[in-house]
């Protein structure tokens, strides 16, 4: 990977991306499109990798689309998330559905603002937790398009209501960490020195777990947050537990989970 995308594994099981223009406040440019695309492809394969903190290099987050340089999107048929007859405009937001798809948890951490797109990516990833100086915004309809891209308004009613996406969606104003925790955009707001370190301490309790275990989860979640009814969700989760019971990693960890509570 080039510069624009930077990948570490700061402790066994754990990922970090970290968008890598912070000259540009990570804006989004197609060039990191590609990089992402290429990124969560390598990461949805690392059978080693339970869960992905997401976050920003500098001060930002994402500020966005490079309105003054977002580069070109590769030419149909030139890159794998790119085949004939997808356009640029799908081939940036169907990161978000990679996101969502992804077998890792992801955990954003949201170190500064969050606008335009780099918003959507937050609302995409799992969970997220920000920093006290984090901002976010839609921002969308302040370029005069319309406010809707990315599948903001798919992911932000989901995450705090028809009532609050629509005022931040249609005002495009911005809110701060604060708020966006009364909101519940967010589920924890830390110092900004402390948020690599929280996401971290999430990323590493949640590593203990199984592989298993996690991706399932994730899939029913994201699944039974559209469920037509609690039977038909209930159904799924049945159906997971019962098979994850013959899952080498969850036989082993139950076995060794039932000598510590057993003595």
């Amino acid at each position: 990977m080039s510069a624009l995308v930077e990948v570490t594994t700061p402790e066994p099981h754990i990922t970090v991306i970290r968008l890598n223009r912070p000259d540009r406040l990570n804006a989004i440019s197609f060039e990191l499109v590609t990089e992402l695309h290429d990124t969560f492809d390598a990461i949805a394969a690392d059978v080693d990798c339970k869960v992905v903190i997401f976050t920003g290099a500098g001060r930002a987050f994402c500020a966005g689309l490079d309105l003054k340089d977002f580069g070109t999107p590769p030419s149909p048929g030139e890159h794998p998330h790119m085949p004939a007859g997808v356009d640029a405009q799908t081939f940036m937001s169907n990161l978000t559905v990679r996101m969502r798809d992804l077998p890792q948890v992801i955990i954003a951490a949201v170190n500064g603002p969050a606008f335009g797109g780099g918003l959507a990516l937050a609302c995409a990833a799992d969970i997220r937790v920000a920093s006290a100086s984090a901002k976010f915004c839609s921002a969308f309809i302040r370029t005069g398009l319309s406010g809707t891209d990315i599948g903001i308004t798919y992911l932000l009613p989901r995450l705090i209501g028809n009532a609050n996406a629509f005022d931040l969606i249609l005002t495009g104003r911005d809110i701060d960490a604060a708020e966006a925790l009364r909101m519940g955009l967010v589920s924890r707001v830390v110092a900004d020195e402390e948020l690599q370190e929280l996401a971290l301490r999430y990323a590493r309790d949640m590593s203990s777990y199984t592989a298993s275990g996690l991706r399932t989860t994730k899939e029913v979640l994201w699944h039974n947050s559209e469920a037509s009814s609690l039977t038909s969700a209930i159904a799924l989760e049945a159906r997971n537990q019962n098979l994850l019971n013959y899952a080498p990693d969850v036989r082993e960890y139950m076995k060794n989970y039932r000598k510590k509570t057993t003595g």
